[in-house]
């Protein structure tokens, strides 16, 4: 008998990698809470978690290329 249980959203959603895929994609921990209860609950809220998730992208790709332009003017 295999004891291995199947891990729940809460497990998946501490794992460091899928973390780490989830931050470069642009997304947190609450967005994927919030799909999962709209998913069971049968609300449609794709379309706002997922503009979220493109601001927090478009935001990081600003910082990093202020702080880019910023350390070859300094150099």
């Amino acid at each position: 008998m295999d004891d291995q249980h199947e891990l729940t959203l809460e497990d998946l959603l501490q794992d460091p990698i899928i973390l780490k895929v989830m931050e470069r994609d642009g997304y947190c921990p609450e967005d994927i809470r919030l799909l999962a209860h709209h998913a069971t609950s049968g609300a449609q809220v794709w379309e706002s978690v997922s503009s979220r998730a493109s601001a927090r992208r478009q935001n990081r790709l600003l910082l990093r290329t202020a702080t880019a332009s910023c350390t070859s003017l300094c150099a």
